[in-house]
């Protein structure tokens, strides 16, 4: 999916979003990736949330990583030193 800056790629609720670099920044292509989660012992949202799992569950997270269209860090070596 195509992009431009600005537009809204998805709402976080909970754990299950997680945006990366240059996401609402710039146009370019969206990637979409899972991961498991492991959320911190001490985020009381993350005990709640667990503690009413059954028994074995894996949480997921997606992630959302925008490549940019135009390139970045480019540049042109004028002369040797």
């Amino acid at each position: 999916h195509y992009v431009h800056a600005g537009n809204i790629l998805g709402t976080q609720h909970h754990f299950r979003w997680h945006p990366v670099a240059h996401v609402a920044l710039e146009e370019g292509i969206v990637h979409y990736a899972k991961d498991v989660c492991v959320p911190h012992p001490r985020n009381t949202e993350a005990v709640d949330l667990i503690t009413r799992l059954p028994k074995g569950p894996v949480l997921y997270k997606t992630f959302v990583h925008l490549v940019p269209t135009k390139p970045e860090g480019t540049f042109k070596l004028v002369a040797m030193l």
